[in-house]
């Protein structure tokens, strides 16, 4: 099964060529993107507006990557307007065994 979403990786710099102003005054030669207290917050922000709109989510990490995806059009639809600067990506189900902490909806027994 498809699901559609967005991953934020704190282990790739490119990350912030997604979200530019949120790295502006961080310093990538000291610190680690993890640290980045704007873009955490920015995920932090936009995981706690969506899930008051729908809890139809797989949300957690995969090593340094966090994770939001869906297979429920309505709730990707919701992702894609909370989180506007990031692209939708897509990911098979069977990936998300390798999540951690992961907060899941079972699409295959609704």
């Amino acid at each position: 099964m498809e699901l559609y979403g967005v991953t934020l990786d704190f282990d790739d710099m490119r990350s912030c060529g997604l979200l530019p102003d949120l790295c502006a005054d961080w310093d990538h030669r000291s610190e680690e993107l993890t640290e980045n207290e704007k873009l955490l917050s920015y995920w932090d922000n936009n995981i706690k507006e969506l899930l008051k709109k729908t809890d139809k989510v797989i949300l957690g990490n995969i090593g340094n990557k966090s994770v939001l995806y869906s297979a429920d059009e309505n709730t990707v639809q919701l992702i894609k307007e909370q989180f506007k600067e990031m692209e939708l990506s897509k990911i098979m189900y069977e990936e998300i065994d390798q999540c951690e902490n992961c907060i899941k909806v079972d699409y295959l027994n609704p």
